[in-house]
């Protein structure tokens, strides 16, 4: 049987979680009551004070209680920010393609678009990689592609936009984290001797990013990886192609061969 003290322990817990619920709700019972103006700046004041989650409420009390005109859709905009804010990257992109897809000639495409690519720039995938200064090219290839297509469409369509800048510097470095990241798969599928694999994503890199530092050793792979299955015309072929493009490639030789690397280096 529960002791006195523990069953006090349960009734003020319960006492506490009913209080918050009521003061939740009193605060959207509240702001439901207020002019769109003042829900707004309400919950654009609260969003500065960097009170995130009491400006997620409003906000939401704003997309439901007043859903059509320019305050519905800065408001969906600031939503998604505070979702940012407050860690929750699991709402804040679905909210910002729900403004793109809703609101496309809104005045801040601009910065939805960049916001977009940035949250899943930024996405760390998990505690361990705060810790370790995990790379970019260990990330969710995913979200790398997800942040490129939104920098891309932002580059391409808002030129003179002032987050274009920023938005190509980052193109830059996930397009040699993409190309990084494959080249580190290769590698793997070399070592477990799955040639056509390794050769599958050597080739990735040749077509999809060919301006990256890794061509060279994404030939040099194909080479030995078609020599292991027998292909000795297009691993020849290939050496040939090494050969012209990159002169004085320390593989034309020594063939590539497969370097494990250090657990502790990895990180770097």
């Amino acid at each position: 049987m529960l002791s006195f003290k523990k069953i006090l322990i349960l009734v003020i817990l319960s006492l506490f979680l009913f209080s918050c619920a009521d003061s939740e709700d009193a605060v959207r019972s509240e702001a439901k009551k207020w002019t769109i103006q003042k829900l707004y700046n309400e919950a654009n004041t609260t969003l500065n004070n960097g009170n995130w989650s009491k400006a997620i409420k409003l906000y939401k009390v704003l997309e439901s209680t007043y859903p059509y005109g320019i305050y519905a859709q800065q408001g969906l905009l600031d939503l998604a920010y505070a979702y940012y804010q407050h860690n929750e990257a699991e709402f804040a992109l679905p909210t910002l393609d729900q403004f793109i897809k809703t609101y496309p000639t809104n005045p801040n495409m601009d910065y939805a678009l960049y916001l977009k690519g940035y949250i899943n720039y930024k996405n760390d995938n998990g505690l361990l990689s705060r810790f370790t200064g995990q790379d970019l090219s260990e990330r969710d290839p995913k979200s790398l592609q997800e942040a490129y297509f939104s920098f891309y469409e932002l580059v391409t369509r808002f030129p003179d936009s002032k987050f274009t800048p920023d938005a190509k510097d980052k193109i830059n470095r996930l397009v040699n984290a993409m190309a990084r990241g494959e080249i580190y798969r290769a590698r793997f599928y070399m070592r477990i001797k799955a040639y056509l694999a390794a050769i599958g994503r050597a080739q990735n890199i040749i077509t999809n990013y060919p301006k990256t530092q890794y061509i060279e050793e994404a030939l040099a792979l194909q080479v030995v990886a078609y020599k292991n299955l027998n292909q000795k015309d297009l691993s020849e072929s290939t050496q040939n192609v090494l050969a012209l493009n990159f002169p004085n490639s320390k593989y034309i030789k020594q063939y590539w061969e497969y370097q494990d690397i250090a657990w502790y280096a990895f990180w770097h």
